[in-house]
């Protein structure tokens, strides 16, 4: 649990404890993983054995494997990204815009909007986990026998469609779009042919040229021997981590929130939704609960991450 700003844990608030998923952690993309259609998750078939009861992944060491392996982290970035890209908008000749046509495999990973499909995902995953229910802690509420329905195809290109231009909008993204569309060099194309729009599921493949972008770029692989990932090696902040999620640390840090922050927590930590918190508590919206439960999680990080480094000096 390092204390870097703007990327603290996603906690889920339980009666007993609070459970931090690290945001460098594969395990942080269940979320968006579980609202992938079947169709493109079918691209990786293997992760068609992950179970759409979250009890089995979040509670059991079943499926470690399949979650700790890179293939997990591409198939749900690529899925994303590559869906993202439908929806830029960029300048057309009429001085309008119009959504983005091309095959995203004619450019090379040196094109900044390639880039920027991927760089869209961590904005994805803050909504899923601070806006909308479809967060860690709807999973972790959800019991042993409940099973997660797939969203359609079509559910899912509503879905990325209406996030790819809200996003864009709230962090002012357009200009650079525009900039980047209207200036490209030939470094940014991977020499592809035939730029007509395709079939969406035909344009889906995974041996797309591309150069400067890796899974070592976009984060850190596990630690191999001659091939093989290791999940066995003692971690003295495995250890910590664990430790720091127990019933004492919840009454620690509830001990230093504001009234409104403790309300908001308790109120979670009895399973309300952030609709209903927000209702209970008076705010016009559900959006002002989000943003406690973000900066809740930003307190609960400084708080474990310095415990962490007293925790590293005795060891």
């Amino acid at each position: 649990m390092s204390a870097k700003k703007g990327t603290a844990d996603f906690l889920v608030f339980l009666p007993q404890k609070i459970i931090a998923i690290p945001q460098d952690s594969n395990l942080s993309w269940l979320t968006l993983f579980y609202a992938l259609p079947r169709e493109l998750v079918e691209k990786r078939p293997a992760y068609l054995e992950l179970p759409r009861k979250p009890y089995s992944i979040l509670c059991t060491h079943d499926y470690d494997k399949l979650l700790m392996d890179d293939a997990f982290l591409e198939l749900v970035w690529d899925c994303y990204a590559w869906t993202a890209w439908q929806f830029f908008k960029v300048p057309d000749q009429q001085g309008g815009h119009h959504e983005l046509e091309e095959d995203w495999s004619h450019y090379s990973g040196d094109f900044p909007l390639w880039r920027m499909s991927y760089d869209i995902i961590r904005y994805f995953r803050h909504t899923f986990e601070y806006e909308m229910e479809w967060s860690f802690q709807r999973l972790f509420l959800m019991g042993k026998d409940d099973e997660l329905p797939w969203l359609s195809y079509k559910q899912f290109g509503n879905l990325v469609g209406n996030l790819t231009d809200r996003i864009i909008d709230e962090q002012g993204w357009q200009p650079v779009i525009d900039e980047i569309w209207q200036n490209k060099q030939p470094d940014d194309y991977s020499g592809g042919q035939n730029s007509g729009k395709r079939d969406f599921m035909r344009a889906w493949n995974h041996d797309r040229k591309y150069k400067g972008v890796s899974l070592e770029e976009l984060g850190e692989n596990g630690v191999r021997l001659d091939g093989d990932l290791l999940y066995d090696i003692p971690d003295p902040r495995a250890e910590f981590e664990t430790a720091v999620l127990s019933r004492a640390k919840v009454e620690q840090f509830k001990d230093g929130l504001s009234d409104t922050d403790r309300q908001i927590m308790q109120l979670r930590m009895d399973g309300f939704s952030q609709q209903e918190i927000a209702d209970k508590l008076g705010f016009k919206t559900a959006s002002v609960v989000s943003k406690h439960l973000a900066k809740l999680a930003a307190q609960y990080d400084d708080l474990v991450s310095g415990e962490y480094d007293d925790y590293l000096n005795k060891h």
